[in-house]
């Protein structure tokens, strides 16, 4: 008897006061590729690496077993989009964090008062990458030539500017003078 799995502070398990299952897990890994259009001889497949691992898993709560079967629900609700080791056993799943993603709730079986008798729970964890240094980086830019305070901007922000000052791009008078009308 004791801790089956756990992710933050919850914890599957069994033990005299409480039945907590641990059930239908799985998992799997699978590489993260694009299709080339490129005729030239290039492989139609380019291979970028790894997906993020994905872990689901379920449990099936009964009152009768010591669980407030609402009340978990409601505690994993409040979970969701919180990243934290996945441990099976008491040794940690995989290389780091995951990221709860999902949780569901289905065969609830209420009393005639409405409260919570068992329900399943089905979660979905994924592998938590936090974003790196390079993508999340600040950009310094001139606020104001006349003021010589520099703001920062997010790389999506300055990466949108790029685009628009591209979109809006002219020729020059020297390159439009070069241009042949035939």
């Amino acid at each position: 008897m004791g801790v089956i799995a756990s992710w933050g502070t919850k914890k599957f398990e069994v033990n005299p006061k409480k039945i907590y299952p641990f059930r239908d897990f799985s998992t799997g890994f699978k590489l993260k590729t694009n299709a080339n259009a490129d005729t030239s001889g290039t492989s139609p497949t380019n291979t970028r690496g790894r997906e993020l691992e994905q872990i689901t898993c379920s449990t099936y709560l009964l009152a009768s077993a010591g669980v407030d079967v609402r009340g978990e629900f409601d505690s994993w609700r409040k979970l969701v989009g919180e990243a934290h080791p996945f441990f099976i056993g008491g040794v940690s799943f995989g290389a780091g964090n995951f990221q709860l993603e999902s949780v569901d709730i289905s065969e609830a079986q209420l009393d005639t008062n409405g409260n919570f008798l068992a329900a399943a729970l089905s979660f979905t964890f994924t592998e938590y990458i936090p974003a790196s240094a390079s993508a999340t980086a600040k950009a310094t830019t001139k606020s104001s030539k006349s003021s010589g305070k520099s703001a920062t901007k997010s790389m999506t922000e300055t990466i949108a500017e790029k685009k628009k000052e591209a979109m809006n791009a002219t020729a020059s008078t020297d390159d439009k003078k070069k241009k042949s009308p035939y």
